[in-house]
């Protein structure tokens, strides 16, 4: 599986999302403040991330987006799937035509298990698992950096 910048900024811009949940809708603005995401960019993956059920999105004064399920409802590969679809390791897994050798490639086998590996790692993290797990990162980089001050 080949990760892609669209999906580190729309994973970031989640896990935002869920550090959030429950409260008010945040604005594009601070999410992409808060996650170093190009504005222009987030505002194209949120539109994504919308149309794919992730998402809601509050117009007015006090809008912006919300996740539309609980973070734990959530996966990694709900995210990259919305974003990006499921795109393969090596084109010739899809495709076995496009490769010579593929019919009888040793090699080919080892890809399509990465890939499954990875399908069925990205299926089990959930956005509230990553938001948990950046809370305590972002406690631990506090605490360190505290002894540099």
């Amino acid at each position: 599986m080949r990760m892609t910048m669209k999906n580190d900024y729309g994973l970031r811009a989640m896990i935002e999302l869920a550090m959030r949940y429950g409260q008010s809708a945040v604005p594009s603005a601070e999410i992409a403040r808060h996650q170093a995401i190009p504005e222009h960019f987030l505002d194209q993956l949120l539109i994504t991330l919308r149309r794919a059920g992730l998402l809601k999105s509050q117009r007015g004064p006090q809008g912006g987006h919300l996740l539309a399920h609980p973070p734990a409802q959530i996966t990694m590969s709900d995210v990259i799937n919305a974003l990006d679809g499921s795109p393969p390791t090596m084109e010739c897994l899809p495709e076995p035509q496009v490769c010579q050798f593929a019919p009888g490639c040793a090699i080919r086998e080892v890809w399509g298990q990465i890939d499954a590996y990875a399908q069925q790692l990205l299926s089990s993290v959930t956005l509230e698992q990553l938001a948990a797990r950046h809370r305590s990162l972002a406690g631990e980089h506090d605490h360190a950096a505290m002894y540099y001050i």
